[in-house]
């Protein structure tokens, strides 16, 4: 019972803190590698055995076991408040607990209350522990540390290889007809097969403002590719978003963040500088429940292209383009993750046939689970399968008078997705990649389909 832990024999006090340092070190291990240890487990199951924990702490509100228990189901389905709120009124009934002090360390850890997490890290610190536990309780302490500074760096680097069967976006067909008349298509018109590699590289930086809640994030995203044949299609391409964003709870809405940023960026293709890039956006990210998240974006873009020797009309779509996105993404059971993502765009080119509504509509769901783990393979991290689907609607303002001088262009499209991750160790992991597209169009130089195949590597930092 809580009220007698100090006289229960030493050996039981200190399983019962073994036991809070293993769990608090998975709580504070990366979410999927907590999924995939749980899969054969349901929410609805973990949801069943808390909801009757928590009838027995009502009826014995003095029990350590129960309330321990409680609290560790509830922060495995994502109930953090009640976890935390549990461990703090054992600690009311019997203060300097290690494993309670452990365990609440990991949970303010998770919510990022850094300091609060630094507090009861010290308390346990400041206690006589056993060797190994202690190392491991050191080395939570260095992530806590690196968390608790004003700055924050995380990055990831992509490179490998991208298969297509039609690099261009071309018709497979070797004629087609435009105003009843019959056009063969030249080699450079039709669908062509080749291959590029490519890296991408990405970057997230905050530091935290004077006011609470507030920080300052920059986003950066660095592509390259490289076609062996198609040098036309070479593209490299660099955005940076920066801007403060804002904790909400203190206006009443709680688990949300407002971010307020610019953007700017160009790209270059077929080796020729392309395009620059200007806009603003704003995002909004809201935890809806314990399982739940929504993301919306509002972005505007101002975008100037150059015309080139392969891209001689690429001023033509000078303008402004407006997107709205709105992302939902919900954990459905451990290891198992959906997403539904809309998606509304607008952009104005130069003329009417440059300027297009367009919608969009994607599907995806993951799943982590244990895979191998010999060789090079990591032991500590899930493999992921990732099956999506997804659909285009676009609706251009006026016709083309080359391509058809009174029907304006109207494109529908569909692609799907399969994607395998492979932990590696070292902070990498491997990932193959498959997916085919199709797009139907009134106008045939647009009516393609194709498959691409991508085989990449990644490296967090």
């Amino acid at each position: 019972m809580l009220a007698a832990w100090h006289l229960l024999p030493k050996r039981r006090n200190f399983l019962y803190f073994a036991k809070g340092v293993v769990l608090g070190l998975c709580l504070a291990a990366p979410a999927g590698a907590q999924e995939a240890d749980t899969s054969a487990e349901t929410f609805a199951a973990l949801e069943a055995r808390r909801a009757a924990l928590f009838q027995a702490t009502l009826s014995n509100p003095v029990d350590l076991d129960i309330a321990f228990e409680y609290a560790l189901i509830s922060a495995r389905v994502g109930d953090i408040e009640a976890a935390i709120s549990t461990m703090e009124r054992i600690l009311v009934f019997n203060p300097g607990l290690p494993r309670v002090q452990l365990e609440l360390a990991v949970l303010y850890y998770r919510i990022g209350a850094i300091e609060t997490a630094q507090h009861y890290l010290e308390a346990v610190r400041g206690q006589d522990l056993p060797p190994a536990v202690r190392a491991k309780v050191d080395e939570f302490s260095l992530s806590v540390e690196e968390a608790s500074k004003p700055y924050r760096f995380s990055a990831s680097i992509d490179f490998g290889m991208q298969a297509y069967s039609n690099a261009n976006f071309a018709p497979d067909r070797d004629s087609i007809i435009i105003g009843g008349v019959p056009i063969n298509l030249g080699p450079g018109a039709k669908a062509q097969s080749d291959a590029s590699v490519f890296a991408l590289g990405q970057i997230h930086y905050t530091y935290d403002l004077p006011a609470q809640g507030a920080l300052f994030e920059v986003d950066g995203t660095l592509y390259a590719s490289k076609f062996f044949e198609l040098s036309r299609l070479d593209l490299n391409f660099l955005e940076v978003a920066f801007g403060p964003s804002f904790n909400l709870g203190r206006w009443g809405w709680d688990k949300s963040r407002l971010g307020v940023y610019g953007i700017v960026g160009g790209s270059t293709l077929g080796g020729s500088h392309y395009s620059t890039i200007g806009g603003a956006g704003l995002r909004l990210r809201t935890q809806i429940d314990n399982r739940t998240l929504l993301e919306t974006q509002i972005e505007a873009r101002s975008i100037n292209y150059s015309n080139t020797a392969d891209y001689p009309n690429a001023t033509l779509q000078d303008g402004n383009t407006y997107r709205f996105r709105a992302q939902l993404i919900r954990s459905l059971s451990p290891g198992w993750t959906g997403s539904f993502a809309f998606e509304a765009r607008q952009v104005d080119g130069e003329t009417d046939f440059n300027t297009f509504r367009g919608y969009g509509l994607t599907a995806k769901l993951n799943h982590d689970f244990r895979g191998p783990t010999d060789g090079i393979l990591a032991d500590n991290e899930p493999w992921s399968l990732l099956l999506a689907v997804g659909g285009i609607s676009r609706d251009f303002a006026g016709p083309d008078p080359l391509i058809d001088p009174v029907n304006a262009q109207d494109d529908r499209g569909l692609w799907l997705e399969a994607s395998l991750g492979i932990p590696l160790e070292n902070q990498f992991s491997a990932y193959v990649t498959g997916q085919y597209y199709r797009q139907n169009s009134n106008y045939p130089t647009r009516d393609y389909d194709g498959v691409t195949l991508t085989y990449g590597v990644k490296k967090r930092f």
